[in-house]
């Protein structure tokens, strides 16, 4: 029997991750057994050892785990190990808490499959929780695949960790959301991270009663325990890039730019996200902690942190996750609306201070992780987020043009009495008319404001200290998923998100194998692949001639910024269209304290 689970037929027999199942499974000895009985068999005779050989002791004392064997996309064997804990479980006196390392345990741990989700509000989170997995407080787990087995020789890979998006209040790292089969066909580690999100991750009493950047902390602790153990699945500890999209992509630009991680990350990869886009921080933490605080109790009206923390302790989880904590600040920016919960600036004098220096200025003087970065956007971010026909786009358009001062983002810090020229300014980039009578252009102004111009900025700045290399996805293909997006006129169609089905599978990849898509998009998957990897190994996307790509990448250069267009082909450009213009406006109106662009 032992030597019958070696022959089947893996192109019949389905995973967890998403491939088909069948009702039984053929034998090399022709006979067909329904899957039923052969599971009984199967226990019957230890197979659940089967896997003793991918048994580790992690690093120091924490105990051992068990992983178990999956298939590639070209349907190579890789190891993985999933739902391993980096940190105590953040609960009862923990929660609200900066992180712990995880406690000892006995015996061997099964990692074999992802269970848990952390909290998040099933009302306004983009893609649903999948029904098999808990939504849970106890969710600071990581996964590690590997293409080579642990301990089966000496040699060592790069790594990839993964910090997953949605907005810092909903997602996770698991395999369900992000499966790795394509990337374990190119040689590298694979590690992906849940977070605390929402109020469980951000919500601060800007001291260290409720401390601030929670969420960040959890990831820089699951960074450490990567640099501790990841020699254990043959990965590199000196060759980790930290890589995420949208608010995953925020948080690896934080860590850049955290001293808390330096030494723990040799590169770094941003995809539609900067900790200088408006929209990822708070400024007014204690404003939404205490009104948590009366959302949770109509007759809670202290202002003491100790008060608000001992109620919030206190309360059922699922009360803080559902209560009704809306964004009463900068709330027109039709994408940014949504989110209530985000990182802050703390105070440096905290003894475990995560970011303690407005960011835009931390890369202005070089405050940061001085590694090769690579950065870069879709050509129309916000068509992810904004739908409708373009009179209803225009509409949402016009809530600018009728307080035209709105344009510019009250955290660029413009004078009131420079507010309306300003503004008018801004929109003149984009249209010699109004946002309500150019749809297009509105549309361009969002996906710049949130996305693209922090991230062109961010690696304008970060050139001058380190490689820095700058892309702009403009491929438009079935695999990426937003097929059904409105005609509007003077906007491109390339949305938030669509990258990522060119580098996973799962439900925030590819909804399907590759080789279900058309030839184009097989051949953007493998040179997106072919890129990202390369960073990863080599810190340089194009180290070598290579006819898949044909094309050198060059690095950013300051005021002449250099930038490979993905479209149909790859293409080097210079100088992103509305870029240097947006920076005149901003350089001529926006006031110190520099915190975001």
């Amino acid at each position: 029997m032992i030597k019958l689970l070696h022959s089947l037929d893996y192109s019949t027999v389905g995973t967890s991750t998403g491939h088909h199942f069948v009702s039984c499974v053929q034998l090399s000895c022709g006979l067909t057994m329904n899957i039923n009985v052969f599971l009984l068999i199967a226990a019957s005779v230890g197979l659940s050892n089967a896997d003793d050989d991918l048994v580790l002791q992690l690093w120091e004392k924490h105990g051992k785990i068990r992983g178990h064997t999956l298939k590639s996309f070209l349907g190579n064997d890789y190891y993985a190990f999933q739902e391993i804990p980096y940190a105590t479980p953040p609960i009862g006196s923990n929660r609200f808490k900066e992180p712990k390392e995880a406690e000892d345990w006995e015996g061997i741990r099964n990692t074999s499959e992802n269970t848990k989700v952390c909290m998040q509000n099933k009302a306004i989170a983009i893609t649903p929780v999948p029904s098999k997995m808990n939504m849970t407080e106890d969710c600071l787990y990581l996964n590690v695949y590997t293409p080579v087995k642990p301990g089966s020789g000496e040699d060592v890979l790069p790594v990839l960790f993964w910090i997953h998006g949605g907005g810092f209040f909903y997602g996770s790292g698991a395999i369900e959301y992000y499966d790795p089969k394509y990337f374990m066909d190119h040689n590298i580690v694979v590690v992906t991270i849940n977070y605390r999100l929402g109020p469980f991750g951000f919500l601060t009493t800007a001291d260290e009663v409720i401390p601030g950047n929670i969420g960040l902390k959890d990831q820089a602790l699951a960074l450490r325990w990567v640099s501790n153990n990841i020699h254990l699945f043959r990965g590199d500890r000196r060759k980790v890039t930290v890589m995420g999209e949208s608010a995953g992509s925020t948080s690896a630009g934080y860590l850049q730019l955290s001293k808390k991680v330096s030494g723990l990350a040799s590169g770094f990869i941003l995809e539609s996200g900067s900790p200088l886009s408006p929209y990822a921080y708070q400024d007014d933490p204690k404003h939404f902690a205490f009104k948590m605080g009366a959302a949770l109790d109509t007759n809670f009206k202290s202002k003491n942190s100790k008060d608000l923390l001992e109620l919030l302790q206190s309360s059922p989880a699922e009360n803080i996750l559902y209560a009704n904590v809306s964004n009463d600040r900068y709330s027109i920016n039709i994408i940014s609306r949504i989110v209530v919960w985000l990182p802050i600036i703390e105070d440096k004098n905290y003894a475990n201070a995560f970011i303690t220096e407005p960011m835009y200025t931390s890369l202005l003087r070089g405050h940061f992780n001085h590694v090769p970065l690579m950065t870069g956007y879709n050509a129309e971010e916000s068509f992810f987020f904004v739908r409708g026909t373009s009179e209803q786009i225009g509409a949402e358009g016009d809530l600018y043009d009728q307080n035209i001062a709105l344009t510019m983002n009250p955290r660029l810090n413009v004078s009131p009495e420079c507010g309306s020229a300003a503004g008018r300014a801004y929109r003149d980039v984009y249209t010699n008319s109004t946002f309500k009578e150019s749809p297009g252009a509105f549309l361009k102004y969002l996906s710049d404001e949130v996305f693209a111009t922090p991230n062109i900025r961010h690696a304008e700045l970060a050139s001058l200290f380190a490689p820095t290399y700058l892309y702009q996805f403009s491929f438009k293909g079935k695999m990426g998923g937003l097929e059904n997006l409105p005609n509007v006129p003077g906007a491109g169609n390339v949305g938030h998100t669509e990258e990522l089905k060119y580098l996973f599978g799962g439900i925030e990849g590819s909804s399907k194998d590759a080789s279900f898509y058309p030839d184009s998009d097989q051949l953007t998957m493998r040179r997106m692949l072919t890129l990202w990897t390369n960073f990863i190994k080599y810190h340089n996307p194009t180290p070598e001639h290579d006819s898949l790509l044909n094309v050198r990448w060059p690095l950013v250069e300051i005021e002449n910024i250099h930038y490979l267009d993905i479209n149909r082909t790859l293409e080097v450009q210079t100088n992103p269209q509305y870029y240097n213009r947006v920076k005149r406006v901003f350089e001529q109106y926006s006031n110190a304290p520099f915190v975001v662009y």
